[in-house]
């Protein structure tokens, strides 16, 4: 990219950058990244391992990322380049590998806090042991045991064991909301038990799934989320499965969200599930106020401030004092470039390909009669396939289903119950009474001796075999269509055919493990003991021998000759009779034994298998799911609210029920209506029985399940409090800002104090139309495109407001890194102010009203003094070199805790900014805060007596002239030309 300098007339310097004229700056029109997803495809390629089976070599195919994802060789490669040569301990920075490594963490702590939208009420803590750490961290921070504070937790059915057992175990009660006739979490019932408990005393929390890790099933986040809150309970999420495939927002922009109910209190996710994310930490981000415990989960260096001799003090930022000791460096690290990796393919690109993959797979497994898939067809939900295969009344054994697509076809699945019991007894049709009766034949005999039993540390069990499950795959969206194609085909094949090699395969009823009779060892195992380091060591070492495999077309025509020469084969075994292994649970047994398809296949009579259980069958499950077709095509982070979420929005929200100390107060993540045309909803329409559904970016065709009531938008201009708006007039009359026909252009980064700007300015215009000064006011944002600071928010609310909005955008970190800047920073704000001036000059704008207020004009101030031996400070009101435009600081005398308490209460939409090129810690603005903070406790007028001192340095009014009146030593007349104000340099 080219880079020049150039001047303005008036001696001014700017950067021009040559952009391709086909470079698009539209970030709402990024598309897929299509040069990565096919490199992605050839690096699985390239890296596609092979091994010998019972019936030849065969290609691994990995087709169960719901469990963990596939490692990706140039991730492995960018770590072992990048990170390894200069790791080093985060615990200290005076090396440069320890800054380059905190420096790396950092970031990647940063790019996953941006993705999930978080905000700096949010704390993202990496959890070592996936979602499980995370929760069991969560669960710690609350110190529920020292609030003496009972627990009510809502959970669904569909939970995995770690969003259940560590409730359980904390002795919470626990509220099962059952599913509606959908296979859905049943909302009506929620609201009910909500209801139930909202009076009581107990701290209510609901915890959910985004997504069933056994179904795919997707859940209403924000309907879900909103009832919660509407009745004084936490929202926690556990995103396990979702969060490779969805986007995760923890702070979403809801239209009719007045009351702000849809923010999530916690998001959990397993970063190991990401493409490329093998050995990957879990990822915990929760409010801030939720970190009651003064201890972290797991005590140790790095978690303290200080340590004596008879005592130790706690590091109060839950981020640091929750990861003490050495944390999970270059993991957390990976789990960042994943992270990256996800959003830079797109969550619009991967959400659309699970969607074209679930509609291929459902409408091919509707030609497989024995096929029985798990869970409701007619719900959003992702690739996700877990399935029975019957046979008469009962079944083929879960784990001889997922040995014999991995003998025969190579493709890696999973068999059991998905660490998600009950909801598998559920979709199974397993009732309490026939789950207590597994329970009971599986249970270990309590004779026996643990201490020298010798058999492992598994439980032991007779009948092991008989526990119900089911085999599950998901078909990777990394995947070609060649590939994707071949595992349907080997599903067919197996649901058609897999009973008749049933007589090759010996089970083993204490472990539940089926392997083939002549091939029941792993021949080309490979063992540490046998790694020569030598060899790795030499230069000229030989890779691993290349094994070509099999083509998929091949492979498929081998699966089908199987039938015909392995019948023979399987009839001349001598199997005898297995039933006998199950006299005792004879009735518990759901599964065909191998003599029994052996019989079958000679063609003798047997005894019918009757299975205790049968899959459960959905209302309209065979219907072609028509609520997510055309889902995908607004990512927009407006989200557009279904009837029933509406209908929740529009009710009254309860005051919290829980407030761990008096000094924490809730945490206000404000949602603005963003689409005029949803002010009211016509229910005389023909099609008001479908409605537009929302939910993980995905918007899906829903069917109303409850009356709407009339919406209507109240104006959401909002008249700053009197202690905003008698120092703003103070400062805006003393400067004389504002003028009879000025064209004023507020400068809206979408921060609190530009957004109370613009509250403010709107209220100065009805007061100045009483004092005859009538003026136009406007707002502009320059959008930088960075994966930091996302200010598209704001374009609807914009609009809402009916106030001219100019949204500039330019890759101003891009262009940064081009021009090899000293300070990305100063490098950035003046880019801005060019972008604004020339927006302003080209829309006749004369007055730009930017929102810095006393606490920043007091620590610039200090700054100056001490850094560079200036009287200087941000002007109130000044006019720029070249005379044209005229800029104001209406907030000069405004204090930020104001401003604070305004955009809170007022629930303006304040955009959360993450800049991953400000790293540097403590930031010199920061310190100075913290220095006043420290000085206003001994002198509570401290701001005031500043306010009188930087008055003549705020009332300079053209830039340039400090040096010129107050002068310093070795004063150089040609810097007080060349050198621009220091303040202008701020952030517009």
């Amino acid at each position: 990219m080219a880079v020049a300098r150039t001047q303005s007339p008036q001696g001014r310097k700017f950067y021009d950058f040559a952009l391709p004229e086909a470079q698009s700056t539209e970030r709402s029109a990024r598309g897929p990244n299509l040069d990565l997803i096919n490199g992605i495809q050839q690096d699985l390629k390239e890296h596609l391992t092979t091994f010998v089976g019972p019936f030849g070599r065969r290609p691994i195919i990995h087709a169960d990322h719901i469990a963990s994802g596939q490692s990706l060789g140039f991730v492995e490669s960018i770590i072992q380049r990048q990170v390894l040569p200069f790791y080093g301990n985060t615990h200290t920075s005076t090396s440069v590998t320890s800054l380059q490594t905190s420096m790396f963490r950092h970031e990647a702590r940063d790019t996953i806090r941006n993705a999930c939208h978080a905000s700096e009420e949010d704390a993202v803590i990496f959890a070592g042991h996936g979602c499980t750490g995370a929760v069991h961290k969560l669960i710690d921070a609350l110190d529920l045991p020292r609030q003496k504070q009972p627990v009510t937790v809502f959970v669904s059915g569909m939970e995995h064991h770690s969003n259940l057992l560590p409730w359980r175990d904390l002795g919470a009660q626990m509220v099962y909301i059952p599913e509606d006739a959908e296979g859905q979490i049943d909302h009506n019932a929620l609201r009910s038990a909500l209801e139930a408990h909202e009076n009581s005393s107990t701290l209510l929390i609901g915890c959910f799934c985004a997504a069933s890790n056994v179904t795919g099933i997707l859940n209403d986040d924000l309907a879900i989320t909103a009832l919660l809150h509407q009745h004084g309970a936490l929202a926690f999420w556990d995103y396990a499965t979702a969060a490779p495939y969805l986007e995760v927002n923890m702070n979403p922009k809801v239209p009719f969200d007045v009351d702000n109910l849809c923010y999530k209190d916690a998001v959990y996710f397993s970063l190991h599930k990401f493409m490329g994310g093998v050995q990957t930490p879990g990822v915990l981000i929760a409010k801030k106020k939720l970190f009651v415990s003064d201890k972290p989960n797991g005590a140790g260096g790095g978690s303290v401030f200080f340590v004596k001799g008879n005592g130790h003090r706690y590091l109060k930022d839950p981020e640091v004092r929750e990861e003490g000791g050495t944390p999970a460096i270059v993991q957390s690290i990976r789990g960042g470039i994943v992270m990256k990796l996800k959003d830079t393919v797109t969550t619009g690109y991967i959400i659309q390909r699970e969607l074209d993959l679930k509609k291929k797979a459902f409408q091919r497994l509707e030609s497989m009669n024995n096929f029985a898939l798990l869970g409701s067809r007619s719900q959003p939900r992702l690739a996700v396939i877990s399935f029975m295969i019957r046979h008469g009344d009962g079944y083929l054994h879960h784990n001889f289903v997922a040995s014999l697509l991995n003998d025969v076809f190579g493709i890696q699945c999973r068999g059991g119950c998905a660490c998600a019991g009950p909801y598998v007894q559920h979709l199974l049709g397993i009732d309490v009474k026939l789950a207590e009766a597994f329970e009971e034949a599986l249970l270990e005999d309590d004779r026996l001796d643990r201490h020298h039993l010798r058999r492992g540390p598994a439980e032991y069990s007779t009948y092991e075999i008989l526990r119900p499950g089911f085999t599950r795959l998901n078909l990777p969206w990394t995947s070609s269509e060649e590939e994707i194609d071949f595992i349907l085909n080997a599903l067919a094949f197996v649901s058609d055919h897999g009973w008749k090699l049933l007589p090759l395969y010996c089970m083993n009823y204490e472990s539940g493990d089926w392997k083939h009779h002549f091939f029941s060892g792993y021949s080309e195992r490979k063992w540490l003991g046998d790694i020569d380091f030598q060899t790795y060591l030499s230069p000229n070492k030989k890779n691993d021998p290349k094994h070509v495999p099999l083509s998929f077309q091949d492979i498929l025509i081998e699966a089908n000759n199987l039938i015909g020469s392995t019948s023979k084969h399987s009839l001349s075994l001598q199997l005898g009779d297995q039933a006998i292994i199950f006299d005792k649970v004879k009735h518990l047994r759901w599964f065909l034994l191998p003599s029994e398809a052996q019989d079958q296949l000679r063609g003798n009579q047997t005894q019918d298998l009757k299975s205790p259980f049968h899959v459960l069958n959905y209302i309209n499950s065979n219907v072609e799911e028509v609520r997510d077709v055309k889902t995908i095509g607004s990512f927009s982070p407006s989200f557009s609210p279904n009837d029933e979420l509406k209908t929740i929005l529009c009710k009254t929200k309860r005051a919290s029920t829980w407030l761990p100390t008096k000094d924490q107060t809730e945490p206000h993540f404000p949602i603005v209506p963003s689409h005029p045309q949803l002010e009211v909803t016509d229910t005389n329409s023909s099609s008001s029985n479908e409605v537009m559904k929302c939910s993980y970016d995905l918007c899906v065709l829903t069917e109303k399940r409850l009356p709407i009531p009339e919406l209507r938008v109240k104006s959401i201009w909002r008249p700053p409090t009197k202690d905003i708006f008698k120092p703003f007039l103070e400062a805006v009359e003393t400067f004389k800002m504002i003028r009879d026909g000025d064209r004023v252009l507020v400068c809206l980064s979408g921060g609190k104090d530009s957004l109370s700007l613009l509250h403010a300015m709107k209220q100065y215009q009805y007061y100045g139309k009483k004092n005859g000064i009538q003026f136009d006011l406007g707002a502009v944002t320059v959008d930088p495109l960075s994966s930091a600071y996302d200010p598209r928010p704001l374009i609807p609310y914009l609009e809402e407001l009916h106030v001219p909005y100019l949204y500039e955008e330019q890759a101003i970190m891009e262009q940064a890194l081009a021009a090899n800047c000293s300070s990305i920073c100063a490098f950035c704000s003046r880019m801005k102010r060019g972008r604004i001036y020339a927006s302003a000059r080209r829309e006749k704008y004369n007055v730009l009203a930017m929102g810095q207020h006393l606490d920043d004009l007091a620590e610039s101030f200090l700054m100056s003094v001490f850094h560079n031996g200036r009287l200087r400070t941000m002007k109130a009101h000044y006019t720029v070199k070249e005379g044209d435009l005229r800029v104001i600081r209406p907030f000069a005398f405004v204090r930020e805790k104001q401003l604070r308490i305004f955009a809170e209460t007022q629930k303006l939409p304040v955009i959360p900014e993450n800049c991953p090129a400000c790293f540097e810690s403590p930031k010199e603005r920061h310190r100075m805060k913290q220095l006043l903070a420290q000085q206003e406790i001994l002198f509570p007028k401290l701001y005031w007596s500043l306010k009188s001192a930087m008055i003549p340095v705020m009332n300079i009014r053209k830039t340039g002239l400090e040096s010129t009146i107050f002068g310093r030593n070795n004063f150089n007349k040609k810097e007080t030309t060349d050198v621009a104000d220091s303040s202008d340099e701020e952030e517009c």
